[in-house]
């Protein structure tokens, strides 16, 4: 019996050398044979399209009009894979990343151990290749980061590059674009799939470099208040106000340190535009009906 499809979706916005050395790596490092790669340009201006053309043919490109964000972004690669290949997973990585040896061999290893694992994370390294957070569990207090070399049942993994199961999105859906342009998106994904009864694996042998932050710094001008307004939104929708106290407490204490009770009043200002979106998301849930 042949190897499964994996398909390897790789977002990218102005990031015309990350993605060029992203691709390079994957086909250096990638012994897992059986894969096709989709990049989905978010509507850069830098000639990331035309690089992409020209030096890599072996890639699918989908070029966006506007900047769709991370959600709607990777959205649009998982529904092109799912209907021109059919694929059995595919892997969410960023264009900020090195892919090092068997890394996606031994994602789909951890994955096939069992049918009840529905994604799977790759320890991921700084570029001077020093661990770096991999992922974690979601406690009422705060967060358990991990970073060992242990293969762990957690809560959540990075979303810098992680192998999804196609029937996770058969049972789930797709991301959730409420979180559009960014952050807690792949939070909110891994911890719906926990909910349908679906596994979240870490796996340490499936490694990848990853630079952090750079369509964020240069494209994400509100990085507080999308912060702030998406982990509201998460920790209400996910998890209750049980959750979300201690975290309501840490932020008004560490906006108070920077700007006295203006930052507070401009923090739940924040917390009640996601409460709008919650809103406007479950009324147009109740219209679908």
């Amino acid at each position: 019996m042949g190897q499964k499809l994996c398909v390897i979706i790789i977002l990218n916005l102005n990031g015309r050398n990350y993605t060029k050395n992203c691709l390079n790596s994957i086909k250096k490092n990638t012994f897992y044979k059986n894969y096709k790669v989709v990049v989905v340009d978010n509507n850069s201006t830098d000639g990331s399209q035309g690089l992409i053309k020209s030096r890599f043919k072996w890639v699918d490109l989908i070029e966006n009009k506007k900047n769709r964000g991370f959600s709607g972004g990777n959205n649009d690669g998982i529904k092109y894979a799912i209907k021109k290949y059919d694929p059995s997973y595919l892997y969410l990585l960023n264009n900020d990343t090195l892919v090092k040896k068997k890394w996606l061999t031994e994602a789909i290893k951890t994955m096939n151990k069992s049918d009840k694992i529905g994604i799977v994370g790759s320890k991921q390294l700084n570029f001077n290749e020093k661990s770096a957070i991999s992922a974690g569990w979601i406690r009422p207090w705060g967060i358990n980061y991990y970073q060992g070399n242990i293969e762990k049942d957690v809560d959540w993994v990075s979303g810098a590059g992680f192998l999804v199961r196609r029937g996770v999105f058969k049972k789930i859906g797709l991301i959730d674009e409420i979180y559009n342009p960014a952050y807690y998106e792949e939070t909110d994904f891994e911890k719906r799939a926990m909910k349908s009864g679906f596994k979240v694996i870490h796996s340490p042998k499936s490694i990848f470099l990853h630079k952090g932050g750079v369509t964020s710094n240069k494209e994400i001008n509100n990085f507080s208040e999308l912060f702030y307004r998406n982990r509201f939104i998460y920790f209400i929708r996910n998890h209750g106000i049980f959750y979300f106290l201690p975290r309501m407490l840490f932020d008004c204490f560490r906006e108070f340190r920077r700007g006295g009770f203006s930052k507070i009043i401009r923090l739940f200002y924040f917390y009640k535009k996601g409460y709008i979106l919650i809103k406007e998301k479950n009324n147009l849930i109740k219209k679908t009906r």
